[in-house]
Parts: structure tokens; C-alpha cells; sequence
């Protein structure tokens, strides 16, 4: 990282996950990290001086602001953090998370480079634990799907990013437009649409979105997650739910007009065609993993995974062969869940301090 390369405001908003917290910044620490961390804790005061401890012990290792937010509701912690972010990029890290230093770096390097783009990321992976909480053995690793958006009109983007739907905070943005993004969801009251659909869909109004060959970020899958939101039809059939939407709504359609130069009735149906693609992805999924009888392919899914496996414990190199080479070609994706452990991977070297992080073995440095 040169000199002249701005740096990037990871920003971490949490609530009575102080040991979470601790984690990431001394992984942040372990990798030395030249971008600042800002920490938005809404826990009571007894487990909060946690954190400001350990960053007092940590010292010039990481660069950290602190922050006490009790009694914050999601949209006021997150915009409250992204408000006092002093620099040009930001990236949002839940507080089980980890971001690659190294690849916030190249992401900026890459938006400094094309005006464009409102926002860059590399690929990523999630993980589960056998144990509970932050620290155990990994018990599986699966690949994180990032989308990259290059259409050339703000319309075209939306459209898209809601067929595509994934979020964009996790990415590194222009802190510019990050801002105005989680300001505009100020009067709006439903969780969904104000802290995470809202802020996430804006910055692609103002520009493309990519993903760039790189390492990028890590998302633990737990059953102590923040928020359980309600299956989509509970959702829009919430009596409260067309307020909010229609706020977003209008929102969307406004910025489509500024950005695109249309007419406010055709940002509207920009708009109506985006969100029902949304919500007929959504739809449709949950309907059918409730509802769609499965035994049907059961005995044959088996069979078929009975095989294979008997088939890799002979050949153990097809695997190799296989999840390197052969699937990629199939597929036109990298099997990064699998690159990431494989100690020759370009991506390893990346992985293996979070590996040293969730075992806990850098849990006293």
C-alpha cells in the first residue's frame, strides 16, 4: 500500500457481542491493518469497557474509534457509525465478520481508478462452527456469492442488482455516497427496508459495482445471528409494511430520475418491475422449501452422493482435479470454499490468519 492510497473506515456496529468484537480487532491487529475501525456498541457499560480494554491493549496495533450507542435502534447505530467515518472508502463488517485488509486495499485502488464505480469487492466465503460462539473447529466452509453490476444505466442496475440480490455494504464504497444512502432511510420504520434494502440498492443508482480477483471476506454462520426476520409473505402482509415500501419506493424513483434523466412515471415502473423481481426470488423459494415435497428425489440424491463418495476415497486426486479445474470450467466460478484451505491457493495466505482467529490461536496475542 503506498502512501498516497486513501484508507478505508470499517465500521462494526454491535450489541452484547463483546467477545465477536474482540476477536476481529485482534485479527485486524495480527495482520496489521492500516485502515480504521469504528466501533459502534450498543451492550451496557460492564461489557462494553471490554472492548475499550482490549483496544487500549492492542495500542498502535490497529487504529480503532470507539463508540457507546446504547439504546440505538439498527438504522441509528449503522448511520451513526457511517456519519463519523473521516475516510474517502468505507465497508461494514458485522461483528462476526472479517474483512481482508489487504483486499480493501486493491478495491480501492481499483475505485480510485474508474470514477464509474461505486463500489468494489473481492470473493468470499461463510463459515459454521462446530462450537457455539466465536471461537471452535471449522465445521463447514461454503462459498458467499458477491455479484458484480456493470450495466451502463442506473435502470438497467437496479434491475439487475434486485435479480441478483446481495449486499453491498459488505463491499468497499465511496463513503460520499455511503452516507447519503443510509441518511435517505431516516422516516422509514420497517428494519428490512431502512438498515439493509434501502442503503444496499442506492449506491447502485450512482454507479457499477465489482468484483475484483482477490480475497475480500469472511461471514460466520451461527444460530445467534441479530435478527430473524419473518419469511417474505409474513413480511408484505405486515399492515405496516406499505408505509415503509412506499417511502422506499419513492426514494428509488427519485434517484432513478436524477441519475438516469427519465420521467418520474417511468422510474416508478424501473422501480415496480426491480422490487418484484425481489420479491418473486424470495417468494418462491420460501414456498417451495416449506411447501415442495422432496422425498421424491430422495433416494436418487442419495444414490447418487453414496457414489460419489465411494468414487473420491478411491481417487482422492479427482477431487483435487475436479473442484480445481474441471468445475470451474463448468460452472465459470472458482470453488473458492475449497481454494481457500488448499495451502498452494493464492488465496490461502489470506485465509490461514482467519483460521489462526476462530481456533483461537491468537487469542491471547
Amino acid at each position: 500500500m503506498s502512501p498516497e492510497t486513501p484508507t478505508t473506515g470499517i465500521f462494526i456496529p454491535t450489541m452484547n457481542r463483546v467477545d465477536f468484537v474482540i476477536r476481529q480487532i485482534r485479527y485486524y491487529a495480527s495482520v496489521q491493518c492500516l485502515h480504521t475501525i469504528y466501533i459502534g456498541d450498543s451492550s451496557p457499560k460492564e461489557e462494553s469497557e471490554r472492548i475499550n480494554s482490549e483496544i487500549k491493549n492492542l495500542g498502535d496495533r490497529i487504529k480503532a474509534k470507539y463508540y457507546h450507542l446504547p439504546g440505538y435502534s439498527s438504522w441509528q447505530a449503522h448511520n451513526y457509525l457511517v456519519s463519523k467515518i473521516e475516510e474517502k472508502y468505507t465497508c461494514y463488517s458485522g461483528d462476526d465478520d472479517y474483512q481482508i485488509p489487504g483486499s480493501i486495499t486493491k478495491c480501492i485502488e481499483f475505485l480510485e481508478n474508474n470514477p464509474d464505480y461505486t463500489s468494489a469487492s473481492g470473493h468470499a466465503v461463510s463459515f459454521r462452527l462446530q462450537e457455539i460462539g466465536p471461537y471452535g473447529n471449522l465445521k463447514r466452509l461454503a462459498d458467499y456469492p458477491r455479484q458484480q453490476i456493470e450495466d451502463n444505466t442506473a435502470s438497467e442496475r437496479i434491475i439487475n442488482f434486485f435479480n441478483k440480490y446481495y449486499v453491498t455494504h459488505f463491499s468497499v464504497n465511496r463513503s460520499e455516497i455511503m452516507k447519503k444512502s443510509w441518511q435517505s432511510g431516516e422516516k422509514i420504520t420497517d428494519m428490512a427496508f431502512g438498515a439493509e434494502i434501502l442503503p444496499t440498492s442506492l449506491p447502485l443508482i450512482d454507479g457499477k459495482s465489482k468484483i475484483l480477483d482477490c480475497f475480500g471476506f469472511v461471514r460466520q454462520i451461527h444460530d445467534k445471528q441479530y435478527y430473524n426476520l419473518s419469511n417474505t409473505y409474513t413480511w408484505i402482509t405486515n399492515p405496516k409494511w406499505y408505509e415503509s415500501y412506499k417511502i422506499f419506493e419513492n426514494i428509488m424513483a427519485e434517484n432513478l430520475v436524477r441519475k438516469d434523466n427519465i420521467s418520474m412515471n417511468d422510474a416508478l415502473r424501473v422501480t415496480h418491475q426491480a422490487f418484484w423481481a425481489y420479491l418473486q426470488k424470495y417468494l418462491t423459494k420460501e414456498y417451495n422449501d416449506l411447501y415442495s415435497p422432496k422425498k421424491r428425489e430422495g433416494g436418487y440424491k442419495n444414490m447418487r452422493n453414496s457414489v460419489r463418495t465411494r468414487i473420491i476415497a478411491m481417487f482422492p486426486s479427482l477431487k483435487y482435479l475436479y473442484r480445481i479445474q474441471i468445475k470451474p470450467q463448468i460452472t465459470g466460478k472458482k470453488e473458492l470454499n475449497f481454494e481457500v484451505l488448499q495451502s498452494d491457493s493464492p488465496y490461502y495466505k489470506d485465509f490461514k490468519p482467519i483460521i489462526d482467529s476462530f481456533t483461537g490461536k491468537n487469542k491471547n496475542s
